[in-house]
């Protein structure tokens, strides 16, 4: 039996929405890749070759970084790539296992959701720190806190109705 006969598809159970997002978040992620990468030549190359090192670079590659790090994980790292603990999961059925991620999901949504005060607190104090070559206010940056959290909870409710409703073997997005 071929794999794409034993593996449900779960595609289908995906809201087309949810997959757009998906896709711009890919588009993003790809292209504060590529600023990273290009950042990090242009690095290289006027350290190593032109002998005039670019000051600014290194902040810009560790600011692209941290973004690029954490934007991919909250929009598009699988749950099964994220750390879990599980051992009891094959203890039950499908069904029923489904119902508990579904509900572990549900809670990790509201405590993100919970969080989100004190990331604005956060962010508040964030906003007298700026780096040293550039003077880039780093609450600019960690702004994008705010998004990733609520990243993270939006995704832990699709995935949850999506375990819910389908059972263990809804697969991870």
């Amino acid at each position: 039996m071929a794999d794409s006969e034993t593996t449900p598809d779960v595609s289908s159970d995906i809201h087309p929405l949810y997959r757009r997002f998906i896709r711009i978040c890919e588009l993003l992620s790809a292209a504060m890749f590529a600023a990273l990468f290009l950042t990090f030549v242009a690095q290289v190359f006027f350290r190593y070759v032109l002998r005039e090192p670019l000051v600014w670079s290194l902040e810009v590659a560790g600011l692209l970084f941290v973004a690029v790090s954490l934007f991919t994980a909250a929009t598009q790292m699988p749950l099964r790539e994220h750390v879990s603990l599980d051992l009891f999961m094959d203890l039950f059925s499908s069904r029923v296992a489904g119902i508990l991620r579904g509900l572990s999901l549900l809670t990790f949504a509201g405590v993100m959701f919970l969080s989100v005060p004190d990331t604005i607190r956060v962010l508040e104090w964030m906003y007298k720190e700026r780096t040293f070559a550039l003077r880039f206010n780093l609450g600019h940056l960690f702004v994008l806190m705010i998004f990733f959290v609520l990243a993270y909870a939006i995704r832990a409710v699709f995935d949850a109705i999506r375990q819910i409703r389908n059972g263990a073997d809804a697969g991870d997005y």
